[in-house]
């Protein structure tokens, strides 16, 4: 017989935990920016913003620029010059950036955020030619190679959106050559230019001396003592934390279980709204689990019929056909009496899987949200690891079940752990502050994943417990007593 007073009181605990909202702290981010922000619409939106006093009114003179190019001559000491070209349509807009040099100055200063105008000229075929100087493009490393952070939204730019000009070249300094790039760059075949024409996948970017014999390894080296603090620290609050959090949830349930029959009541009474007791789920947890998959399932469909559906709930719909054909496979015969924990830790994969492929194929009918959703996809693997952990439960090992929920959770987190990114020191929150949001963050998703996971969890007890020690004799001696009777 399945031991009645630890799952019953689970059962009933996990229903209350059900109803938990979680909230996950969203920090405010500056608006977005290219990289060349003196490029192209950028730089048209600026000239927008500024006019000039005419009769003592404010007017301004737009302009349409047709084609950016900008080049970035690096030196050795780090700094670099931007040579920005827009190529600007004829306009009254253009005519009055060539006739007045001040107003063509007061819009071209400060367009590259914090670099200083050197000259802005505008030939005469309309081709505006914007000359800066940023101090800090490059820091000195290890063995004398320069790194840039320029390229990244973690080190550059917090908000970084885009490259800004149709072509961007980037200038090594004399002696030097192009190590790190970033992903979709041309690099000449000396080595001392990179070429952009967009910026989709950020990266860091490390010039090199030519005469050095292990450049490979120095630019190596150079962005990993930039990167390793950080994807510690990532690594520490958004994985470690998290993961210890759910090891803790899962381990305090079974000794918290079984103390209070008064829950059991209240387990039933709610699931009497759907024709359910608590004696009816444990006694067939592979029903139940399908029942929970098909509920889920319509529940989707429902919300699709009379609205959209939001990105956020389409996991959800992968889940609900996971639960459901994992719970007819555990019905087959036979099944529930061979379970084992090995066993459960294969159909919780084969779940996940089912879960993450419907998941992506619902997202690619979601423009937009196909990329967003995929980061999210390795979540589900902690919320399947909740069947073989119940199953280690249901059987007593408690170390085990907390071990292979806490593993599942890590290696799922570390998996869109940010490694060059800035994390949650990277926003306008700090120290104390900031620990203290991915502490609520890491509580909410703990929360929310226990919540999607909880039907596996009690299913997995409910078969753990059948292949517990002396359950097997105990069946044998119910099944006697019924046939002497």
């Amino acid at each position: 017989m399945v031991p009645r007073k630890p799952l019953h009181v689970a059962l009933c605990c996990l229903l209350v935990v059900s109803l938990a909202a979680t909230v996950a702290p969203a920090g405010a981010a500056p608006p977005p920016q290219p990289l060349c922000d003196a490029c192209g619409e950028s730089f048209e939106q600026r000239v927008e913003e500024r006019g000039v006093a005419v009769d003592g009114e404010f007017v301004t003179h737009p302009i349409d620029v047709v084609g950016s190019t900008a080049e970035v001559r690096v030196r050795e000491n780090g700094t670099a010059t931007w040579i920005v070209r827009n190529r600007l349509d004829d306009s009254t807009g253009t005519e009055e950036l060539r006739s007045n040099a001040s107003y063509r100055d007061r819009i071209a200063d400060g367009a590259m955020g914090d670099a200083e105008l050197l000259a802005a000229n505008l030939s005469e075929d309309d081709v505006l030619e914007l000359r800066y100087r940023e101090n800090d493009f490059a820091e000195r490393s290890v063995r004398g190679t320069l790194r840039s952070g320029e390229f990244t939204s973690a080190y550059g730019y917090r908000n970084l959106d885009g490259l800004g000009a149709d072509r961007l070249r980037v200038v090594a300094p004399e002696g030097y050559q192009i190590g790190w790039t970033v992903a979709g760059a041309t690099v000449s075949d000396d080595g001392s230019r990179m070429t952009l024409t967009e910026l989709d996948d950020r990266g860091l970017v490390t010039f090199v001396p030519r005469d050095a014999a292990l450049g490979w390894l120095w630019s190596s080296l150079a962005v990993a003592e930039l990167v390793a603090p950080s994807a510690a620290a990532n690594a520490l609050l958004i994985a470690v934390t998290p993961a210890l959090l759910f090891g803790v949830a899962v381990g305090v349930a079974v000794p918290l279980f079984g103390r209070r029959d008064g829950l059991v009541g209240a387990a039933d009474r709610a699931l009497s709204h759907v024709g359910l007791t608590a004696d009816r789920v444990l006694d067939a947890p592979g029903a139940s689990l399908a029942a929970v998959g098909a509920a889920t399932t319509l529940a989707m469909l429902g919300i699709g019929a009379v609205r959209t559906i939001g990105p956020s709930l389409l996991p959800l719909f992968g889940v609900g056909i996971a639960y459901a054909l994992l719970g007819i496979g555990i019905r087959r015969e036979g099944v529930r009496e061979r379970a084992s924990y090995r066993t459960l830790v294969g159909l919780a994969s084969v779940g996940a899987l089912v879960a993450g492929a419907v998941t992506l194929a619902l997202a690619a009918l979601a423009p937009g949200s196909t990329r967003w959703l995929a980061s999210e996809v390795p979540t589900l693997v902690p919320v399947f690891s909740l069947l073989p952990a119940g199953c280690a439960l249901g059987r007593g090992s408690r170390r085990l079940g907390v071990g292979t929920a806490a593993v599942a959770f890590g290696v799922a987190a570390l998996s869109v752990t940010p490694v060059m990114g800035a994390g949650p020191f990277g926003g306008p929150f700090s120290g104390v502050v900031a620990v203290a949001f991915v502490l609520v963050a890491a509580i909410g998703t703990v929360l929310s994943v226990t919540v999607v996971g909880a039907p596996l969890l009690v299913a997995g007890a409910v078969l753990g417990a059948d292949r517990r020690p002396g359950a097997v004799e105990s069946s044998h001696a119910d099944a006697a007593e019924v046939t002497r009777e």
